[in-house]
């Protein structure tokens, strides 16, 4: 039972975790959505649409003018916010990026849900351009997030405390309970506070934040100044949030208990994950004042407060970040297909929208009804309504099929848009929408740049989250039909009636044909053959590849030729993932092999064969210059360590600073020590062979893979072979990577004999390294160092900090210092390398899953371990 426990734990239980989260948190949500709109059911079933439209005539335009300025003052506060996160991250920003980025970021946060993520997404894009890294951007994100989470405890609290017979007329609350729930969220703050003052370091603190010592731990919290301001900004964010709503209100009650019960939807709806608490939100509302207020007015009031608070500023935000899209395209000569920015996330979500939008007017009364019916065939019209819903279900996720650039999903939702444009007129004259739908299309033309991935819409990798929210919606679409047309008696015929009168049967028909269509997409979706997952590559694909690398500055994809990778290529196969798959990772090795332009559809590609199968996509060892593709993809990047690289124009024996060098190549030579080079398939095998036994006995190893080449002579036969002889016997080889482009050489297997002289490997490198030189290379790679360059400075990621203790620390394990010595002695410069990874737990679990693949499996690192 030892054993069986020691297996599972930790690993296995986190990775039990991560595979279900989302299923479960999807669960979650799906609950509480439906028991919200049970909720609304039942607490709306008095009213019906002539209530509302008698509310929305009651309403003055005093009242919204006052919302609006409150809104304009919240999103004010939000720009506060990220103000306060430039500081706490230590970065500067002029006002207006700050501004843009605080209005953009927030308003898509607010839509979506999910801030941190969301919003630093937004981040990202328009933040990258000013210098500054992901590190810095995850600190303001999480900064801006946390700063609402962390004070609407405290604000609520005192609200309590404040008024307490007003809170529990509306909450319904005894007030023992409160007073004591209230008490104990104050007590808890001021322990933390006092935690944290008593354990923090001064000589690591500024004014704008703090280091705080936790356990062996340091973590990076804002200065009391600066948490201070910080809680004043939010507090008035809260205060002029909740005023958008007050103001709309015919009868307002006690302020301050007003704003508590709009604090506690608030959070209500955050723990939903529902985006924009949608349902939960409205639903506490309208338990805490329906009685008070009136739930015709309440419920008009929430709706015009959805549109000020969410609608308007998104559709704000999303023009900002188009302009700005256009205004980074335009100062660029060429469009880069690789550098796609925002522009396809927002037309996705704008083409989502508009997907909503359809669905909905289709099943509401219209404002022209006489006026169509005169001149327009009632059947025509039915038609139309029809077709529009179930054009809103396809624009629903075809957005899906936007957001992965597929030039598909590009047409036919433009031919959709017009065509839903046209049948707003046929409806009933809808020219504003008629006139939106319109202006989508026009904008994805604008942008047709963005979507350059020609695959076929079959290998969209649609999912139960996906296909979740679109059901949600249509369960919403029944809700409300069922909520206009209340007064309306119910039969069956209701469905299929075509000729009476229409208004009712045509909202139940196209509610029935979106949940047709959705269930068939659905279900073609669930039955439909599954890309193979791994698959052990022919002779053919292999040539394939060879002629792949052979064309690339790339020499690195040689290790596609062992044959222990499946390979994925572009259509055109101009280029290629390698890939295996250990536990729930599937593992990229290196950046795709091939033409750079190829690169983001190959790797949308390979996340669309992920998704397919739900396992987590690793990428393995890629360059910085490439993260803003994984990025593209919602991956992180982990500083793996520092590859050592020569810069051959630069090396010169000759220099001073190579005196060691030159004494080595010098002092080789007259031991007997020479280097030769033997082109494809002409080496001396049988000698190689035994040097490689020699070296895999002394080091109790067996071959490694996925990483590395494995010795065999189908695998070598592609390579140039460098030996060193001694005395005439050959006593070290390395097969060398190269290509025809000249740019980058390096090595692969490294196999040497036992008592070797001393100087043997600094002479081979040496002698590689000149060799490269002659032959008019321009860089020459001696690997990875794991670990190298990390650093445990306060603030880092905490994956960062572990991995600067172990390349510090774990000498028991593997020399990760000592390789580093080495290479210094060659490398001119260092260059970084990632590995990037979803976000959350994956990290940890990627990197054991990869460890074990290239180890071999638990018995390879155990071996390992015991050398």
């Amino acid at each position: 039972m030892k054993i069986s426990a020691r297996k599972v734990l930790p690993w296995q239980l986190i990775e039990y975790f991560t595979r279900y989260r989302q299923f479960l948190a999807l669960l979650l949500g799906l609950s509480i959505f439906l028991i919200a709109l049970f909720v609304c059911w039942h607490l709306l079933k008095e009213i019906n649409i002539n209530d509302l439209k008698l509310a929305l005539h009651q309403l003055s335009i005093h009242a919204v003018l006052l919302s609006c300025l409150s809104a304009i003052g919240s999103y004010l506060m939000l720009i506060g916010y990220e103000w306060s996160a430039m500081r706490y991250a230590g970065v500067k920003l002029k006002l207006s990026v700050i501004a843009l980025g605080g209005i953009c970021a927030s308003a898509v946060g607010n839509a979506i849900g999910l801030s941190a993520l969301s919003g630093g997404a937004v981040r990202c894009r328009l933040y990258f351009q000013y210098g500054l890294n992901t590190i810095d951007i995850a600190r303001m994100s999480i900064f801006a997030t946390l700063s609402l989470g962390a004070s609407l405890p405290l604000l609520a609290a005192i609200a309590t405390l404040t008024q307490s017979n007003e809170v529990l007329q509306s909450l319904h609350i005894s007030v023992i309970f409160v007073k004591l729930l209230s008490y104990t969220i104050i007590v808890m703050y001021l322990l933390l506070f006092s935690f944290f003052y008593f354990h923090r370091l001064p000589e690591k603190s500024n004014h704008a934040y703090q280091s705080v010592k936790l356990w062996h731990w340091s973590i990076r919290l804002p200065s009391i100044r600066l948490a201070s301001s910080q809680f004043i900004i939010t507090l008035f964010d809260v205060i002029l949030a909740g005023s958008i709503l007050y103001f709309l209100l015919p009868v307002q009650p006690n302020f301050i208990s007003f704003i508590l019960v709009y604090t506690l939807a608030l959070v209500a709806g955050v723990l939903s994950h529902i985006p924009a608490g949608v349902g939960v939100f409205e639903a506490i509302m309208l338990g805490a004042f329906s009685t008070e207020i009136g739930p015709a007015s309440l419920t008009l009031a929430l709706v015009i407060y959805r549109i000020i608070y969410i609608f308007i500023p998104l559709i704000i935000a999303g023009i900002l970040l188009l302009l700005n899209e256009t205004k980074h395209h335009l100062a660029t000569n060429q469009v880069k297909e690789d550098e796609t920015g925002l522009a396809a996330p927002v037309i996705a979500a704008t083409v989502f929208f508009a997907g909503i939008v359809m669905m909905f007017s289709s099943i509401t009364p219209g404002f022209n009804a006489q006026f169509v019916n005169t001149f327009i065939p009632n059947k025509v019209v039915n038609f139309a309504h029809l077709i529009s819903s179930l054009i809103g279900v396809l624009c629903l996720l075809l957005a899906m099929g936007l957001r992965r650039r597929l030039l598909m999903a590009w047409s036919l939702s433009v031919v959709l848009l017009f065509i839903g444009s046209i049948l707003s007129i046929i409806r009933g004259f809808h020219w504003f929408e008629a006139f939106t739908l319109f202006v989508i299309a026009l904008l994805l033309i604008k942008y047709r740049y963005a979507f350059y991935r020609k695959n076929r819409l079959s290998i969209l990798p649609l999912s139960f989250k996906s296909f979740a929210i679109c059901f949600c919606l249509i369960a919403f679409l029944v809700w409300l039909i069922f909520f206009i047309y209340q007064d309306e008696p119910y039969s069956h015929s209701l469905w299929w009636q075509l000729e009476l009168d229409s208004r009712v049967p045509r909202a139940l028909r196209a509610a029935l044909g979106s949940f047709i269509l959705l269930s068939g997409i659905m279900l073609f979706w669930l039955f439909r053959p599954a890309l193979p997952i791994l698959t052990k590559p022919t002779k053919k694909e292999l040539n394939t590849a060879y002629q792949i690398i052979s064309e690339s500055k790339q020499p690195e994809g040689g290790l596609a030729l062992a044959g222990d990778k499946s390979l994925l290529f572009n259509e055109s196969q101009t280029a290629f993932i390698m890939y295996a798959k250990q536990g729930r990772s599937m593992v990229a090795l290196y950046d795709p092999i091939g033409d750079c332009a190829d690169r983001p559809d190959l790797i949308w590609t390979f996340r669309d064969l992920c998704d397919q199968h739900h396992l987590r996509p690793v990428f393995y060892q890629v360059k910085a210059a490439n993260l803003p593709l994984y990025m593209d993809i919602g991956l992180q990047a982990v500083k793996l360590g520092e590859e050592a690289l020569v810069d051959l124009d630069k090396f010169d024996l000759a220099n001073k600073g190579n005196k060691d060098l030159r004494y080595t190549w010098n002092r080789g030579q007259r031991d007997g020590l020479s280097i030769e080079f033997y082109t494809s398939s002409t080496a001396p095998y049988d000698e190689l062979k035994a040097v490689s036994d020699e070296w895999l006995k002394g080091k109790n190893a067996k071959e490694k893979q996925f990483s590395l080449g494995t010795f065999s002579k189908e695998y070598l036969d592609h390579f140039t072979i460098a030996v060193i002889k001694h005395e005439g016997q050959i006593i070290a080889f390395v097969n060398l990577l190269e290509t025809n482009q000249k740019q980058y050489a390096s090595i692969d297997l490294m196999r040497v004999k036992q008592g070797i002289p001393k100087l043997t490997m600094e002479f081979f490198m040496v002698g590689l390294i000149l060799h490269y030189k002659n032959q008019g290379f321009k860089f020459f790679s001696l690997g990875m160092v794991p670990l190298a360059g990390m650093q445990r400075r306060h603030g880092a990621p905490l994956i960062q900090r572990l991995g600067a203790l172990v390349f510090k620390r774990g000498g028991r394990f593997y020399n990760f210092q000592g390789l580093r010595r080495f290479k210094e002695k060659f490398a001119t410069h260092w260059e970084p390398r990632y590995m990037a990874v979803p976000a959350g737990l994956d990290p940890f679990m990627a990197i054991l899953d990869t460890t074990l693949l290239i180890s071999g499996g638990i018995t390879g690192l155990k071996r390992k371990k015991s050398q």
